[in-house]
């Protein structure tokens, strides 16, 4: 039943023939009046006396015909209409009625002749019909056809003609609101990113429920639209096929995409989809197009069809968009359409690429088995993308296995990889370079390339590692922050490119300004693809700089596995530097958790086990083994060993600077100390020690105060503090704005003051609401949400004098009412919902101010002792502008329980307001007091508590005349209409009061 439900309402939207005319004639009111176009239309219309309505069903040509023959008929000059629907008549019948009308008498000066669907027509013009409606044009009649856009022959036929294009019929701007207004569509939809403007489509956001997501009938009238464009271009063996299909195989891009791949798309092409084919989303000026909802379902089954139709457009557009690095589109288009031949192809064409974009999973998958990878019968290419996502994936065994079969076949490389690729592969074995046995055969002078694009990244990745790791630690940027720069980012993970941010992160934390939060978080969400998609060696040596950097910034480690890991993983790769920096890392990350001994073990093993090449190693062990040592040794033995430190030695290099300045401190030999960073300031102003030399202090705590009282600060003082992360504070309670912004597809139902209810933010007006039974059960619903209301009690509310038979029938009546009214469709949310006996609405997709006030209220009635009195009163505040009136009492049926809740709901809200008072004098805030006590006093102005409190905030203020009135206006009220006296506390109040205040006076 559902299913029949959303394929008649796409065919509906769909359909501009038939279906559109019976849905006008049913219900007229929801086509929109399109009072600027078809004023246009008409003005061209009597300017060259002909006109064209060319598009594709969806954009609703017919109710536009339809409409200018509504304003010829009110026009005083044409009011002669004729309309016809050539679509019900074949070619000769509709010969034969054009016929006629030739031989009438026009009544009028300029009658009109409309016709929708009209048939194809000869290009060359020798066609009956357009004899005929020459002949019409010659005597005076103005012609209106409609026709799809293959259809080219007619406006051909008849080039005096002014042709109305698809993009002319799309929804405009200004037009806009109108059509969101009718059909409730949300403000905060993308409509012409979801819809291209095609007004078929924009009558689908009415069921949306998502920002970015029009829903499943939205998809489905998208396909529907495109198979119908698919279908009629290949029916006329249309030149626009061929481009259309390959656009919506990659779903966007640009058309200098298809001119690099060698495909050439004519300036007529072009011309033609951006006007008769808006869906398209050509854009002429950015040669730019994006084809509506791709990435869902139905989007993808579409893809299907065309590739099996066309298996070649399947393949020449993955190759396309691997010409393109657009990988991760690749990939998803090959495990959509292709066959395992068209997939092996491709990776055997762009072996590296797939590595270097994070699929190496998806490269194994092709290749099945490693037996099949050692064959004879692999190609080259297949053989080369084996052992690039080898690499990647740590499977070090299949990657030897790959590089031996390789360098078996240096001819057949030069003949089958071209120089760009094997450039990159070489590239990718040099990063992996000190894995034993995965070395790239040399092949001489042939097939040699300078490095461009992944090859340039991974070169500089491993220039700038070798020398931030193993080497001096002070890589040159200028290039590769260049080349950054320079990188189009379209895939998920870009494996050079994350390297290099790596490194930069690395290098800022050790070296420089410290690690912006921007960059960190790249470097987390990057982490989370890779290690998704297994590529653990990548993963480990990203995860490796996050720590770094969150290490230096004195953040606690999350991942504290992390150093151990990547050392695991370099003695896997036999890479001797990177196990000496994570054992440093390691050392470091446990004198941060008071793990001193262990942290200037692992110093001393860097310190033994780094050759003297590799300055940073030996800088960065030197420092952790000195400062672990320094702060776990008795100061007595620290001071015996300063007593013996050489202070006149002219020549030392920073770190060792560092070193003795830090043991000084720690001895508290200030003087020494003091005389120390005099000779050496410029040594210890080396401004790419400063973040080790400021953790190094960190982690002594107050032995290094010393030390801190003489530096700058600018040395002393953490990059970080400049550049802290500033967390916009937040009150933990605000005052609501009078603007919520509802949630799309959102219906709000408010009862306080009168009932009230939105969808998308727009008012309902329809006429359903209007019935009071529908108003009454919604009001009932919200009153109850969050559980189910029994049919029983429904019945034996809204129609109390019904026996129980009448009453279901009339409950199911006003159910479908109810609705109805809410737009409430199979496909789309479902606002009421059914359980056994039980109608309740859907807390999802119903918002109402009633269980906002009880959530407000619980919390100052119940939960107010854990709260601070400010959060109380910003609470009674909030309760107070929500409750806008007494709770909404219908004027049918039995109105008893909303009586009841009426009455509860005033008696909460004036608890409420008591508690605020109360908190607000305790923390002398008399304004927030005055605020509350007007607002209960509105709603209850005969409650003792509420007067006796009034009493005292106008007291508080000097509000003594106001104090009399109100005492008297309430003693007035109960004597003369309940013939009863004030509380004896509420008297005894006013009189000490009144009292207090004359004796003041007196004084």
């Amino acid at each position: 039943m559902a299913h029949e439900q959303e394929e008649r309402i796409i065919e509906q939207a769909i359909d501009d023939g038939a279906c559109e005319r019976e849905a006008h004639a049913a219900c007229s009111g929801l086509i929109i009046k399109r009072r600027r176009l078809v004023d246009q239309i008409m003005m061209k219309l009597g300017e060259s006396g002909a006109a064209i309505l060319c598009a594709p069903p969806g954009f609703g040509r017919t109710a536009v015909l339809l409409q200018c023959v509504s304003h010829a008929q009110n026009d005083a000059v044409r009011r002669e209409t004729h309309l016809i629907d050539a679509g019900r008549l074949d070619t000769g019948r509709l010969v034969e009625r054009l016929g006629e009308l030739a031989l009438r008498t026009p009544s009028t000066l300029r009658p009109l002749v409309a016709i929708d669907d009209m048939p194809k027509v000869d290009r060359h013009g020798e066609d009956a019909v357009i004899d005929r409606l020459n002949e019409l044009m010659r005597q005076g009649y103005e012609l209106l056809l409609v026709c799809t856009p293959g259809n080219r022959g007619l406006p051909e036929a008849l080039p005096g003609a002014c042709l109305i294009s698809s993009r002319d019929l799309t929804v405009q701007p200004r037009e806009y609101s109108e059509w969101a207004r009718l059909y409730s569509i949300s403000r905060s939809l993308d409509v012409y990113e979801l819809t291209g403007g095609i007004p078929s489509l924009v009558t689908m956001l009415q069921f949306s429920t998502d920002r970015s997501y029009g829903g499943a009938l939205l998809e489905q009238a998208i396909c529907a639209l495109y198979r119908k464009v698919l279908k009629e271009l290949r029916r006329e063996r249309d030149a626009l096929y061929r481009p259309a299909c390959m656009m919506l195989l990659l779903g966007g891009g640009t058309v200098g995409d298809f001119e690099r791949c060698g495909v050439k798309i004519h300036r007529e092409t072009m011309e033609r989809l951006a006007r008769d084919y808006p869906m398209f989303g050509l854009d002429g000026s950015r040669r730019t197009f994006s084809c509506l909802g791709k990435g869902t379902s139905e989007y993808d089954d579409l893809r299907r069809e065309i590739a099996e139709r066309r298996p070649t457009f399947a393949s020449r557009a993955a190759r396309m968009l691997m010409k393109t690095g657009r990988v991760d589109a690749a990939v998803a288009l090959a495990e959509l359409v292709l066959d395992e031949k068209g997939t092996l192809s491709l990776v055997g064409q762009f072996p590296v690429q797939f590595a270097l974009a994070g699929h190496a999973q998806f490269v194994q998958r092709v290749l099945s088995t490693p037996e099949r990878l050692i064959g004879r019968d692999m190609t080259t290419g297949a053989l080369l993308g084996a052992y690039a996502s080898a690499l990647t994936l740590g499977d070090y065994r299949m990657a030897r296995n790959a590089a031996a079969e390789l360098r078996k076949r240096p001819e057949r490389i030069v003949q089958d990889v071209d120089a760009q690729t094997w450039g990159s592969a070489v590239m990718l074995a040099d990063a992996w370079g000190s894995v034993s046995g995965t070395a790239l055969p040399d092949l001489g002078g042939a097939n040699t390339h300078e490095p461009t694009g992944d090859a340039l990244l991974l070169k500089e990745h491993a220039e700038i590692y070798r020398e931030l790791i193993g080497g001096a630690g002070s890589p040159a940027w200028d290039r590769a922050e260049r080349l950054m720069r320079a990188v189009k980012c379209d895939n998920e993970v870009n494996i050079p490119l994350l390297f290099l941010q790596a490194d930069r992160c690395m290098d800022a934390a050790l070296h420089g300004r410290g690690v912006e939060p921007h960059e960190l978080e790249r470097l987390e969400q990057g982490i989370k693809v890779l290690t998704a998609r297994h590529l653990v060696p990548v993963a480990v040596r990203i995860r490796l700089a996050a720590n770094i950097a969150r290490l230096y910034d004195g953040e606690p480690l999350v991942d504290e596995r992390c150093f151990a890991e990547a050392g695991t993983m370099a003695v896997r790769e036999s890479d001797l530097m990177t196990q000496l920096f994570c054992l440093a890392a390691e050392g470091w990350q446990s004198l941060a958790v008071g793990q001193a001994i262990n942290a200037h073990f692992r110093g001393q093993q860097v310190l033994k086990l780094a050759d003297a090449g590799q300055v940073f190693l030996r800088s960065w062990g030197t420092m952790l083994e000195r400062t672990s040592y320094l702060r776990h040794t008795s100061r007595i033995k620290i001071r015996e060993e300063a007593e013996v430190i050489d202070l006149s030695q002219d020549e030392c290099d920073t770190t060792e600077a560092w070193a003795v300045a830090l043991h000084l401190s720690a001895a508290q030999f200030d003087s020494e100390l003091s005389a120390w960073y005099s000779r050496h300031k410029d040594e210890m102003r080396h401004e790419r020690f400063w973040p080790t030399a400021r953790h190094a202090m960190a982690l002594m705590g107050s032995r290094a105060e010393s030390l801190r009282h003489l530096l700058p600060r600018e040395v002393s003082q953490s990059a970080r503090s400049a550049t802290a992360r500033s967390v916009p504070s937040e009150a933990a309670f605000e005052v609501i704005d009078g603007g919520r912004i509802p949630e799309t597809g959102e219906v709000v139902i408010n009862l306080f003051g009168g009932f009230h209810a939105e969808r998308n933010g727009h008012t309902l007006t329809d006429v359903l609401w209007r019935r009071k039974k529908s108003g009454a059960l919604a009001a009932h619903l919200v009153l109850a949400m969050g559980s189910f209301v029994s049919r029983r009690t429904i019945i034996d509310e809204l129609w109390p004098d019904a026996d129980y038979s009448h009453g279901r029938e009339s409950l199911y009546v006003t159910l479908s009412s109810l609705r109805a009214a809410v737009k409430q469709q199979a496909g789309g949310p479902q606002y009421v919902l059914t359980q056994g006996d039980g109608v309740a609405f859907n807390a999802e997709f119903v918002y109402s101010d009633v269980r906002q006030f009880d959530a407000l209220a619980r919390a100052v009635l119940v939960g107010s002792e854990a709260s601070s009195a400010q959060q109380v009163i910003e609470t009674c505040l909030k309760i107070e502008q929500l409750y806008r009136g007494p709770l909404y009492v219908p004027d049918c049926g039995d109105p008893t329980y909303f009586v009841e809740m009426r009455r509860v709901f005033l008696t909460k809200f004036i608890d409420c307001m008591v508690a605020g008072i109360d908190k607000a004098l305790q923390i002398e805030n008399n304004s927030c007091a005055s605020w509350l006590v007007e607002a209960a006093l509105k709603q209850a102005p005969t409650r003792e508590d509420v007067i006796r409190r009034a009493m005292t905030v106008y007291d508080r203020c000097g509000r003594r005349r106001e104090i009399v009135e109100l005492y008297n206006g309430h003693l007035h009220f109960l004597q003369h209409e309940l013939q009863d006296f004030p509380e004896e506390e509420t008297r005894e109040m006013y009189e000490r009061i009144i009292n207090r205040q004359q004796r003041v006076a007196m004084i």
